[in-house]
């Protein structure tokens, strides 16, 4: 999002699932992961007049048996199959000119990055036929409408911001956005990674604000009331990836790990779990549970859960929620914020006056204070109360005077959050990931409209060779979430006590297997063990294993965690190999 439109924050809504003519799923498995959404769409598709279905997986999941076209390229080429779509689009005129005149810049570069993807050479490198590509492409500019969607399927594989920066283009190209049916929604994992990335908890800065923008950091150090060089501005807020390299450097010795569970989530385990047990890294975990990390942690801190505190959160579409508590935390647990307030003023942090720098007591204050925080941003929610929001379904930000009821969609009057002295991010060069400067972003002059990204496809840094011939992919199944911290505790979710690699027909041939059957399946950096499930779920030179299995639970000692097998580089893919 910030590198299209400037700024996070999803332009679709819900809403448009049941307006659309078109809905445009890549590496989504909503049947899986979104069941109530998905119900809304099955409710379209048995309906009258129901959108064609266009869904891009590897596999023949539940949701790619209901397309109207189902493409299935091979895992790591998304780039190259969505640039092939926008080749057909440019060489058949089926884009809207007067659109892209007023509302877009990077339309040449696009078009010339595009022109190496004829249907002939996509097939090559995707395995899509090139009938199916074109099937596609026509359906994508018959439409009136069009609702694209993303998740882990391009987020956690080759060239995945490249990829998922394409959707966006399909979007523009046909200027189907912020009309009625017409949107994006770059879905998010987890029903509160949307107001995270607002917060700034998730790789970015609260409200949007641009790291290299020092009028955006001044901001925040008159908010906080400290000087600005306490602001860390100097670079984006660190990655997951580049933690773990500190870590194992030993300039990090001190590392709080809050509701969520590495252990089993991050990719090549066996390098992460050096790391985390390392014997002067001091590890703090804030969980729920106990979770493989927290079982290597040097203190636990017990946190409420949902029904268990009162807070909001937001819908990928933009909707704040309230949830207020229910029932009190068990024994000594405490709700994640009581748990920062009281190590804030343990810590005695203050401001440049000498007060607590963290001086709320109540979820209430501290919406408050966000709400101040998010005036004038993207994400305004000034307009906003707990009043307003309880008992209601919720309401899309922005929410303020200009919007006192909430924003259905975003761009709907075809201006982006691009302008030099608001956006978020100055974007970055997608084949090298190097971050522009603002010189290099005045240069191409945006001014509130959308930037059509362009790149070309690279191979995955692991290609199938001689020793490990399958590509592995890995992803959710409908019973279970995350790493089974909850799910894995109920007993709808103990139908599936077990995770199973699926297996092509003609792989479990060629490598003597059968359905059923205990494997072991090997890549460079592991190794796991389970029953082997033989089908057309995956077609030939792919098997797929579900990421949720750790260890919390298990009773035979078999290694079952698929990032056992994963690589740990940004822009990797899994190689594996099966054998008995």
């Amino acid at each position: 999002m910030r590198e299209s439109f400037g700024s996070d924050g999803q332009p679709g809504s819900y809403a448009d699932i049941d307006y659309t003519e078109c809905i445009f799923m890549v590496g989504h498995n909503m049947a899986a992961t979104q069941t109530v959404l998905w119900s809304r769409v099955l409710d379209r598709l048995e309906g009258p007049a129901p959108p064609k279905l266009i869904v891009v997986d590897p596999r023949l999941s539940e949701s790619a048996r209901r397309a109207t076209l189902h493409l299935a390229p091979r895992v790591g080429t998304n780039l190259a199959l969505l640039n092939g779509i926008q080749y057909l689009m440019f060489k058949n005129g089926w884009v809207d000119s007067q659109y892209l005149a007023k509302h877009v810049v990077g339309l040449d570069d696009l078009k010339a990055t595009v022109e190496q993807y004829d249907p002939h050479t996509v097939e090559k490198i995707t395995g899509v036929s090139v009938e199916q590509l074109e099937e596609a492409a026509l359906i994508l500019e018959t439409t009136r409408s069009l609702l694209s969607t993303a998740l882990q399927g391009v987020y956690q594989s080759n060239q995945a911001t490249a990829s998922a920066c394409q959707i966006n283009n399909i979007n523009l190209l046909r200027g189907m956005i912020g009309k009625p049916g017409s949107g994006i929604l770059q879905m998010n994992g987890q029903p509160t990674a949307q107001n995270n990335r607002e917060a700034g908890c998730d790789g970015e800065y609260p409200g949007f604000r641009n790291h290299q923008n020092p009028s955006h950091m001044a901001e925040l150090a008159r908010f906080w009331n400290i000087e600005p060089i306490q602001v860390p501005h100097w670079n984006e807020p660190t990655h997951i990836m580049n933690l773990l390299n500190y870590m194992e450097a030993r300039s990090v010795k001190m590392f709080w790990i809050s509701c969520t569970n590495p252990l089993v989530s991050l990719p090549n385990l066996p390098r992460v779990r050096g790391i985390l047990t390392q014997p002067d890294l001091f590890v703090v975990c804030q969980d729920i549970y106990m979770t493989e990390t927290a079982a290597i942690a040097d203190v636990v801190l017990p946190a409420a859960q949902w029904g268990e505190k009162t807070g909001c959160f937001t819908n990928v579409d933009r909707t704040v929620h309230i949830s207020h508590k229910a029932v009190d935390p068990p024994g000594e647990c405490k709700s994640d914020l009581d748990i920062f307030l009281d190590y804030a003023k343990r810590m005695g942090f203050k401001d440049m006056d000498g007060n607590d720098l963290i001086p709320y007591k109540t979820p209430e204050e501290v919406f408050e204070a966000w709400k101040k925080m998010s005036a004038g941003r993207p994400c305004d929610y000034t307009g906003l109360s707990y009043d307003r929001l309880t008992g209601g379904s919720g309401i899309q930000w922005p929410c303020n005077e200009q919007n006192p009821h909430g924003t259905e969609r975003l761009y709907a009057d075809g201006v982006f959050f691009t302008d030099v002295e608001y956006c978020e991010s100055f974007g970055h060069d997608l084949e090298t990931g190097a971050p522009y400067t603002k010189a290099e972003y005045e240069h191409l002059n945006p001014a509130g409209r959308a930037i059509l990204k362009a790149c070309h496809y690279s191979p995955p840094m692991e290609e199938p060779d001689s020793d490990f011939p399958l590509r592995l992919s890995t992803g959710r199944n409908v019973y279970h979430f995350h790493t089974r911290t909850k799910t894995g505790r109920t007993p709808l979710q103990k139908s599936c006590p077990e995770p199973e690699v699926r297996i092509s027909e003609h792989d479990a041939a060629k490598a003597g297997v059968s359905d059923g059957e205990m494997v072991v399946v090997r890549s460079k950096r592991g190794a796991v063990e389970m029953k082997c499930r033989v089908g057309r779920m995956v077609g030939p030179g792919h098997v797929f294993i579900p990421f949720h299995f750790g260890y919390w639970d298990s009773t035979d000692g078999r290694a079952r965690a698929a990032n056992e097998l994963t690589i740990g580089k940004w822009l990797g893919v899994f190689i594996l190999a099966c054998r008995v």
